[in-house]
């Protein structure tokens, strides 16, 4: 299949590691240009010198600063003709111990990151992506859809995300802008493995050694049909399919790669 990205740009937020990384490496193989952003400079150089791509520009800002928006979409008009699509990946999830032992500020943090970014984005970016009938992909969570203690912040604010998409799909689909949502279900990334990450956090609520706390939450808890955690590509893949003309005619839905969880079947 011809996904006929080349000589497009694209935008990428939280492309320092994991689900965006991944989606920078394969749009710039696709033949794509790529404008990166993350606050991780660390992340970005990483990529930059895995892909070594005269068509990958990188920017070193948090999206939850006012300001970053509008550099991002300076520089990419700047640097490119113009920007064809725009990929909200930037998202972090922080387990929580329950809805009282999350404070506001926790709660501020987590919506500034997972869904206030994306909408700053695309504030910015939507004048440039009318102009070529340009795409929006908001990466999501089933999290948005599965509510859940131990994620209770994060899966509003994913829910949220989820609205978003699908205003913005109702308002400027009739001007040719697509705005779809991709959401991955369990995905095996630097969030899951870091030290005091998702898994570290799952060994603790279980008891359970890390590979057998990820097969119980996999298993038992969000009851993946395949029986694995996703990796980065996988998601990746989606969204870049849904960055291309393959997917002319999906807009105002949400793809969801969870490997057939049951709670989301159907």
């Amino acid at each position: 299949m011809n996904l006929d990205l080349d000589g497009r740009t694209v935008v990428v937020t939280g492309a320092g590691s994991g689900i965006g990384a991944a989606t920078a490496g394969l749009l710039l193989a696709e033949g794509a240009s790529v404008l990166a952003v993350d606050r991780d400079e660390a992340g970005l150089d990483a990529l930059a010198e895995a892909q070594g791509s005269p068509r990958l520009r990188t920017l070193a800002a948090d999206v939850t600063d006012a300001e970053t928006a509008t550099a991002a979409r300076d520089l990419a008009l700047a640097e490119f003709e113009g920007v064809d699509a725009l990929v909200n990946g930037v998202g972090v999830a922080v387990a929580r111990d329950g809805f009282l032992e999350t404070g506001l500020d926790e709660w501020r943090r987590g919506f500034d990151v997972n869904l206030f970014s994306a909408v700053a984005m695309c504030r910015a970016f939507l004048p440039a992506l009318l102009r070529r009938r340009g795409t929006i992909v908001n990466v999501a969570s089933t999290s948005g859809r599965y509510p859940e203690p131990m994620l209770v912040d994060y899966a509003a604010a994913k829910a949220g995300l989820l609205s978003l998409t699908g205003a913005l799909a109702q308002e400027f689909g009739p001007r040719g802008v697509r705005a779809v949502a991709m959401s991955p279900g369990p995905t095996r990334t630097e969030l899951w493995e870091r030290p005091g990450g998702f898994i570290d956090a799952l060994a603790e609520r279980t008891g359970l050694d890390r590979e057998a706390a990820v097969e119980h939450h996999v298993r038992e808890v969000r009851r993946v049909a395949l029986g694995r955690p996703a990796e980065a590509e996988d998601a990746a893949r989606a969204i870049v399919f849904l960055c291309s003309t393959a997917a002319k005619h999906i807009t105002g839905t949400n793809l969801a790669v969870h490997g057939g969880m049951a709670t989301h079947l159907m």
